[in-house]
């Protein structure tokens, strides 16, 4: 006869194992994150700020059952600026970012994550105690500024070939936002942009693969005595990216370039993450102070256009500028009300429509 009491403990052994299994198929994969919020200026905690949390998935949660998904979770932080989250990834990844900022903040431009290393025995990815920081920036002293995006409004290459126009040369008028004739019909030359001679290295070649090595390159020069533009450390999360210009240190001169080494290797100036701060139409008295100039950035770096059909490496210039009338004044912070009598964006349904003051209002 059968042991009852035997079958009894199996019976519950087995429940038990279920039970066991069942719960580490749950944890397996789960995450957890904490996101701290702060004010960027004095470092103290932000309360009840939304923060969306992220787990990444390799398999959308939609595509394979519809409907929300679970790993996208939504909290707000406490008095000390804190909240957990936790979730499911099976690449090891999650995120915190800030959607909507409180008032008197800017929108980050991104949000702040962290990769898990490894998992414990019941799946939980480990370290589970990692904290994202997530900076927010006061809105301080934003004015009116000129702004401008120069060049080839969404697009990589140029239509037509300035440089030939202005016979290797282009200068440009920050004030009005116009070249200078022969190209437009600006009237104070504030920067040179020089198309340099292209230099031909010969045949270039890497395994099978063969090709012509080269090198094209722009000089970059600001024109007048103290005038200048200086590279800025900026932060990609930052929203503003650049609040005021600094007083010293601009440079005149910069080169762009964009090279094929005999590899077959590519080499490019160009930097979508690169700021600038520069100043222009500076003046100084008897005793050597400045006691005249403008200040202003431009985001994006400054990049060269070139043509295909037909092909010209160096045809035109790019850039999007922010710049303040007020005399001696450096602050860059912008408020959203551009001075330019032409438009930041030439399709309002592409951004907001910016107000533009009429040409006889703006300083």
């Amino acid at each position: 006869m059968p042991n009852k009491g035997f079958k009894m403990n199996n019976q519950k052994q087995i429940l038990l194992s279920a039970l066991l299994f069942s719960a580490v198929s749950v944890l397996a994969n789960s995450a957890r994150i904490e996101a701290l919020v702060v004010d960027d200026a004095t470092g103290k905690p932000v309360e009840d700020v939304e923060v969306t949390a992220t787990f990444w998935m390799e398999t959308k949660w939609h595509q394979v059952n519809g409907g929300a998904d679970p790993n996208i979770v939504h909290l707000r932080t406490d008095a000390n600026g804190r909240c957990k989250a936790s979730g499911m990834t099976d690449t090891g990844y999650a995120g915190c970012f800030i959607r909507k900022p409180p008032y008197g903040y800017y929108q980050p431009n991104g949000g702040g994550g962290c990769s898990f290393t490894n998992k414990n025995s019941f799946g939980i990815w480990q370290p589970d105690d990692m904290v994202v920081t997530l900076r927010l920036q006061r809105v301080e002293h934003p004015v009116p500024l000129y702004v401008k995006k120069v060049g080839c409004y969404g697009r990589e290459e140029s239509s037509e070939d300035l440089f030939s126009k202005g016979e290797g040369v282009l200068r440009f008028d920050f004030m009005k936002g116009e070249w200078l004739p022969p190209v437009g019909n600006g009237e104070i030359a504030d920067v040179e942009f020089r198309r340099l001679p292209h230099e031909d290295f010969g045949e270039a070649s890497h395994d099978v693969i063969k090709g012509q090595s080269y090198r094209d390159s722009m000089s970059v020069k600001f024109l007048g005595e103290d005038n200048g533009l200086i590279e800025m450390r900026v932060r990609h999360e930052d929203g503003l990216k650049i609040r005021s210009s600094p007083e010293t240190d601009f440079n005149k001169e910069r080169i762009c370039y964009r090279y094929l080494t005999k590899d077959l290797q590519k080499y490019d100036s160009y930097d979508k993450n690169r700021c600038f701060c520069f100043r222009i139409r500076t003046q100084k008295n008897d005793k050597g102070e400045i006691v005249g100039a403008y200040y202003g950035k431009i985001y994006g770096d400054i990049r060269m256009l070139q043509m295909r059909h037909p092909s010209v490496p160096v045809a035109s210039v790019m850039f999007t500028y922010y710049l303040n009338p007020k005399i001696l004044d450096r602050n860059l912070e912008w408020s959203g009300d551009n001075l330019c009598s032409v438009p930041l964006y030439p399709r309002p349904q592409d951004r907001r429509a910016y107000k533009c003051l009429p040409d006889e209002l703006a300083p």
